[in-house]
């Protein structure tokens, strides 16, 4: 018997496929096997006493008021499990729920009225948005950016996956881009290493990036913000429409950072990291009340980083400062007030290499990874990000609770460089080398209000929210563009060229506001879940297109647009922790147009549609999260780099993105966390939007969209004998052919390119000194190695003179003080 698969089905493959179902059914086992699970076997009895028989046995420490369980009664408890699980099981139904505070202490809560408990939850602070969690745990149980509000992640309709704080230390990361190499639907790093800009692909579709629930200025086509990933507490990638409740949205989803809170439980942190390319970095992470009370409490995290990077002659240093300080004057009420600043300077590692010579051969040999194109005495990159706002929640009742989120964020970028622009001619060596000196300014003001009320009707449980938000954005934007001496790429670096031919290629000044106002409502009746909600928004731009190189005098262009949109959720939640769901969602983005043609058009908003359904399971009180989800997504008026002259943006027309995606988290046991997902997507353009007949795109995939994505990733840690305290990890991540530009060309050097099918691996060794000596408590090291095997590869190309090396071998050494 023979089988036909659309892809090649090596081992590691399988094993990344089937990832997730075999990490799910080895829960329950590995659970019951773990040798630090305790035996209880406890009668039914007042819900104090069974707490101080759980604290003594565990020996574990539950804090909780007195008066939350005066008169409350616990059933009887028997069986192997964690603390966490054992007091879950007991305070099931009696409207509490259970928090672990990163120092492992047990604490209890009321739960808003309504409200289910999935068992624990990590959390390190107060705070009026979200829920924080994730110091101790690969995964997290709650969420806030799917819903804005409290909600159990097995309870909400919609493919989500959240990367914790402890996987990003566990792998190291140094940016966002490799937060989410694990996380299903989203390919980031096609640009390769870049420390310029971070771009991803979810679904097929370009992302918008959110901090806190609100819009951070990352840019439209790059040259933004990147956010400093020591400074966050976890990275939430939501897929599929979300305008219903962020409004300017895309179909394939948006990124949600969740920010370093206030605590009111003592933290300090002090890290040094050292590494390939000269890395030096230290990182310092404070926290605690402010007073006796507890009703002040402050974060403050800071970051020195001076590096080099991949490409020779070029640095990326980074300074980062945020501070933080919750006021909570009683249980109802706190205000969070945040701000960061973060400066980067150094180069850029966005090179522009061409495809011969890096994809195919050349008689001249081959252009190494490490190649700088530009000329260190003419590049420069320059960029400050400032972030100003407040997080506010009042609960008035059981009933009413009102929340007002605000941030003003602010980005100025110069990116000044010379980069390659194909070669001279067939038979020559030499690159011609084009320049652009660009100074940027982008600002966001957004703020979003909120009231929330949890009441039923009948047998219904409502999640009522209400909402209205308001974002302004600005953006000055020069370009001076100009050309630079050629340079040999295979003989000597880009040092000693000369710049001619300067002329102002944009000069735009360009204004957009948004308004909008939504209602959304979690219904719970029994087991079933449904979630529905919508939205309508008001959106006006100004764009002022000053005089340069394309158009000599002054253009104004208004745009005015305006657009409802909805979801709709319906889910089973089995008392097992599985849900069955389905849902439709839509969204809407008004597009402003960046070109500096003096035909420039007036682009249409792209609006899309989802369909989604999926199954998730995360059983109560296991450290566990399983997904499966299925979907098609179309999208109208999609733009897309114009590929006769990438300086401007079209619009194409119409695209669908249909897919599988697989997800699975879990502790396994104490020792062992497993991560594993896969992800299938078929994309095609639909319709077309090109008015020349020098290209075609109709049938073809969307750029950047790997059809086939996997990854892995194990971490043991010994917990007794001479390897105690000693840990492991591993991880493999397969990317399948990628194609950089959805165009086919009969001009060959405009003609789209594919690239792809790699396999790079990942690996940690990490140690807790403190099982050398007690006089080293709270002190761990740590040894990352991201593409292990030093594998040479091109993730993607736009087109033949634009091509780019993923990253290279990368070794990072931790050393991390807690006390």
């Amino acid at each position: 018997m023979s089988h036909r698969f659309a892809f090649q089905l090596t081992p590691l493959c399988v094993a990344l496929l089937f990832g997730p179902v075999l990490a799910g059914s080895a829960m329950a086992q590995a659970q019951e096997s773990s040798q630090s699970l305790i035996a209880f076997d406890l009668p039914a009895a007042d819900l104090a006493t069974t707490l101080g028989r759980i604290a003594r046995q565990s020996g574990r420490e539950i804090v909780y008021q007195p008066g939350l369980v005066d008169q409350q009664q616990a059933p009887a408890l028997r069986g192997r499990m964690s603390a966490e699980a054992a007091v879950s099981q007991v305070v099931a139904g009696s409207g509490l729920a259970l928090d672990v505070t990163p120092g492992g202490t047990l604490t209890l809560k009321r739960l808003p009225a309504g409200a289910l408990t999935l068992g624990p939850t990590n959390i390190n602070s107060a705070t009026g948005y979200g829920v924080v969690e994730g110091d101790r745990s690969y995964v997290a149980t709650r969420t806030s950016g799917a819903t804005k509000t409290d909600t159990p992640i097995g309870e909400i309709p919609q493919s989500i996956s959240v990367v914790t704080r402890k996987q990003m230390d566990a792998q190291a990361v140094q940016d966002v881009s490799q937060a989410v190499r694990y996380t299903p639907g989203v390919f980031g790093e096609y640009t390769g290493s870049n420390n310029t800009r971070e771009q991803f692909r979810i679904r097929g579709f370009s992302p918008y990036v959110f901090q806190d629930g609100l819009m951070l200025p990352y840019g439209e086509s790059g040259q933004g913000g990147m956010a400093e990933p020591y400074g966050l507490q976890s990275v939430e990638v939501l897929r599929g429409p979300s305008s219903m409740l962020y409004g300017q949205s895309r179909p394939g989803g948006l990124i949600n950072l969740t920010s370093k809170m206030p605590t009111t439980t003592p933290l300090h942190q002090l890290q040094v990291q050292g590494g390939s390319h000269d890395l030096k970095q230290l990182g310092f992470d404070f926290g605690g009340a402010l007073d006796d009370q507890g009703q002040w409490s402050y974060r403050l995290t800071g970051l020195v980083k001076d590096s080099g990077t991949q490409v020779d002659h070029v640095n990326n240093n980074r300074n980062f400062i945020a501070p933080a300080i919750t006021w909570r004057p009683d249980d109802d009420t706190s205000l969070t007030l945040l701000a960061q600043y973060q400066r980067d300077w150094g180069g850029t590692t966005e090179q522009y290499y061409p495809a011969k010579g890096t994809l195919s051969n050349t008689p001249w040999g081959h252009i190494n990874s490490n190649t700088l194109l530009g000329d260190p005495n003419f590049d420069q990159l320059r960029r400050e990000s400032f972030q100003l706002g407040y997080l506010f929640e009042h609960r008035f009742d059981d009933t009413w609770t009102v929340r007002q989120n605000l941030r003003w964020s602010k980005v100025n970028v110069q990116n000044r460089s010379a980069y390659g622009n194909g070669y001279v001619s067939t038979t020559s060596p030499l690159l011609a080398r084009g320049t652009s000196d660009i100074k940027r300014n982008l600002q966001i003001f957004n703020v979003d209000n909120q009231v929330q009320a949890n009441f039923t009707t009948g047998a219904l449980e409502h999640t009522l929210l209400m909402g209205l938000d308001f974002r302004r954005t600005g953006l000055v934007n020069d370009v001076v563009n100009g050309t630079y001496t050629p340079i040999n790429p295979y003989t000597q670096d880009g040092a000693g060229g000369t710049l001619t031919n300067q002329k102002v290629g944009r000069d735009l000044y360009q204004t957009m506001k948004q308004t909008g106002l939504y209602v959304q409502d979690q219904i719970k009746l029994d087991h079933w879940i449904m979630t529905l909600g919508g939205r309508y928004d008001w959106a006006k731009s100004d764009s002022h297109y000053r005089p340069d190189a394309s158009n000599a005098t002054n253009r104004y262009i208004d745009q005015d647009d305006e657009k409802g949109t909805w979801r709709a959720g319906l889910g089973y939640l089995f008392d097992n922790g599985v849900m069955p769901y389905f849902s439709y969602s839509q969204s809407f983005d008004p597009m402003l147009n960046t070109t500096v043609s003096a035909t420039t058009p007036v682009f249409k908003p792209t609006e899309g549609e989802q369909y989604e359904a999926g199954i998730k399971y995360q059983p109560p009180g296991q450290e566990s999260y399983v997904t499966a989800s299925v979907y098609t997504l179309t999208q109208k008026n999609l733009t897309t780099v114009d590929p006769a002259n990438t300086q401007n943006t079209v619009q194409i027309g119409e695209a669908r993105s249909r897919g599988l995606e697989l997800e699975g988290k879990a502790a396994v046991t104490d020792s062992l966390d497993v991560l594993a997902s896969y992800t299938y997507t078929d994309s095609e353009v639909t319709k077309s939007g090109y008015i020349t007949s020098a290209y075609t795109d109709k049938g073809n995939e969307l750029p950047f969209t790997p059809r086939h994505q996997a990854s892995t990733w194990l971490d043991y840690t010994f917990h007794d004998g001479l390897l105690e305290g000693f840990g492991l990890g591993g991880g493999a991540r397969y990317v399948g052919s990628v194609w950089g530009s959805s165009a086919t060309s009969a001009t060959a050097s405009l003609n789209r390119i594919k690239t792809g099918n790699v396999t790079v691996f990942d690996a940690a060794m990490h140690y807790d000194l403190s099982k050398l000596s007690p006089t080293l408590n709270g002190t761990q090291v740590a040894l990352n190695a991201s593409n292990l095997l030093d594998k040479d590869y091109i993730t993607a190309c736009s087109n033949s003179a634009s091509c780019y090396f993923g990253p290279r071998r990368n070794v990072v050494a931790t050393l991390t003080y807690n006390w």
